[in-house]
């Protein structure tokens, strides 16, 4: 994989694991129990298929120091800071232009930097295989097989085979499907010929390019005029000036949805996107109880609780069940798992 580029996407603006992630300390940055940051992890998934002259990361501005710290083998100049968040597609055209200066045959992989992969080694049989089909000039992306009904994530439908290798079978993307309700959710988990789309995408920068020209035109020219004037004098005042007059659009909307070139390969990942307090509890180990708790805890008798204890106190649970505790020198949040997803609405309050 001579030409493989990893991009990393690290946005976010750090509601729905308030109040441990914010708009300065995103999710990403987040520990898991290796004691690595999810950021950290995302890297190190790819690292042996790439070099630190081949990985890249596309963030806001106010966080490139941050990412630094936590990937100093990434070269600063790879780290691209964003004035403001314009959704996944002009970043990601950002990453492809400025890798295709350095390698016009680049092929680039991208990835989320807040998501988790328990399966590394299929991760990379696909990554193998995507990245001979993206060399065909295919744009891929990597749909995770459900494992049940769920309806926060959006589904990808497939249709005919391409090809097979390294263990995974590649088919043609036919349609992107929306967060589906239970009813719509269970009949794709019985079809079979859904994914949910992780946000895993490779393809040769060319070939984005060459979509973007045609489904996004002003983007790519306003990207194209940004990236060269990288390395001038006038750098940071283009970026000033075009960057908030770009489309905020995602890379789905913009480009995949419109695409006949799409090609998807299920896998079997462990793949989790961390979008609430519920899914990062479960990261940690529990005890017989259901009791998954990260700093100081004791507790009488209560079953399937989450708590985050980031202070020097002592939390106490006495007959809680399912339920989340996150306490922090200033702020203390409880919440039952039913209402996880409204930890956001708090956020700012």
């Amino acid at each position: 994989m001579e030409h493989f580029n990893a991009v990393i996407l690290a946005g976010g603006n750090g509601t729905r694991l308030w109040p441990l992630s914010t708009p300065s300390f995103p999710k990403q940055f987040l520990l898991l129990p290796s004691g690595k940051s999810m950021i950290q992890e995302t890297l190190a998934r790819v690292a042996p298929l790439t070099t630190p002259e081949q990985s890249w990361v596309v963030t806001g501005r106010s966080m490139a120091e941050l990412v630094y710290e936590h990937l100093p083998s990434v070269p600063v100049a790879h780290i691209l800071g964003e004035p403001m968040g314009r959704n996944s597609a002009p970043a990601i055209a950002w990453g492809a232009a400025t890798i295709a200066r350095q390698d016009p045959d680049a092929v680039m992989g991208i990835f989320s930097a807040d998501a988790v992969i328990l399966n590394v080694t299929a991760l990379r049989q696909t990554l193998q295989l995507a990245y001979d089909l993206a060399q065909q000039g295919h744009l891929v992306t990597i749909g995770i097989k459900p494992s049940s009904p769920e309806t926060g994530y959006g589904y990808i439908h497939f249709a005919q085979e391409v090809c097979e290798g390294y263990e995974h079978q590649a088919f043609r993307a036919q349609r992107f499907v929306e967060k589906p309700n239970l009813a719509t959710a269970k009949s794709y988990l019985e079809d079979g010929h859904y994914v949910w789309n992780a946000g895993i995408f490779i393809w040769k920068v060319s070939t984005i390019l060459s979509e973007f020209r045609e489904h996004l035109p002003d983007v790519a020219r306003k990207i194209s005029t940004i990236v060269e004037a990288q390395g001038t004098p006038q750098d940071r005042d283009v970026l000033n000036e075009l960057w908030p007059e770009l489309q905020s659009i995602s890379i789905d909307y913009g480009i995949l949805e419109k695409t006949k070139n799409l090609v998807v390969i299920p896998a079997n990942l462990g793949w989790n996107d961390v979008g609430n307090w519920e899914q990062y509890g479960a990261l940690f180990p529990a005890d017989e109880q259901g009791v998954r708790a990260v700093g100081s805890h004791i507790g009488l008798g209560s079953q399937n609780v989450v708590v985050y204890n980031n202070t020097q106190r002592g939390v106490y649970t006495i007959g809680m069940k399912d339920i989340i505790v996150v306490e922090m020198d200033d702020v203390t949040v409880i919440c039952h798992k039913d209402h996880v997803q409204r930890v956001k609405e708090l956020a700012g309050k």
